[in-house]
């Protein structure tokens, strides 16, 4: 058996060619766009104001901070300073109460040196320092009677005396010269 067969032409199958449709693009009106445009600047118009201010709050307050940190070490300084003058003062007090005590010693061995009877005469209303002082110039004027002069020492000059010579062991002329010095 034979068949037949018929010859086969080949036809190019065509696809059904689809060009892309274009794409429907939405079209915003232009007053919303302006809109929604001048809404975008001025948020990043806002944004940019806000990181501004935050930049310069955080500038401000590094630059408190250093300043604190600056004034601590002054007032620290300071510390240190008065600590030392409160020592210092401290030792100015001791010595003086210490100076004190001995001037207060010193009015009550001038006190025993005053006759009783004088007693009344020295102020009562005087800090020690002052009643020495005041007794000092009393003395020196002699309100409290004349302080004796004690004589210290020898005179300086010689006297007119001279010293006795046992004349039986002088020689002749030491006898003939102390004759004529006579």
């Amino acid at each position: 058996m034979t068949q037949v067969t018929e010859p086969t032409t080949t036809e190019p199958v065509v696809e059904p060619t689809t060009t892309p449709e274009p794409v429907k693009e939405t079209m915003i009106p232009k007053t919303r766009f302006d809109e929604v445009n001048a809404k975008l600047k001025e948020m990043a118009g806002k944004v940019a104001e806000f990181e501004k201010v935050q930049a310069d709050a955080k500038a401000e307050a590094e630059r408190k901070e250093l300043e604190a940190k600056k004034e601590q070490g002054k007032f620290e300084e300071l510390y240190l300073n008065s600590q030392k003058e409160l020592e210092t003062l401290k030792l100015s007090q001791t010595r003086a109460t210490e100076l004190e005590t001995v001037i207060a010693g010193m009015v009550e061995t001038k006190l025993k040196a005053v006759p009783e009877e004088m007693h009344d005469l020295i102020p009562a209303n005087l800090t020690a320092e002052a009643t020495l002082d005041w007794l000092n110039k009393a003395e020196s004027k002699g309100l409290f009677g004349k302080p004796e002069a004690k004589e210290i020492g020898k005179p300086s000059n010689k006297s007119n005396e001279s010293p006795k010579v046992d004349k039986a062991n002088l020689s002749a002329l030491d006898k003939i010269l102390s004759g004529l010095g006579k």
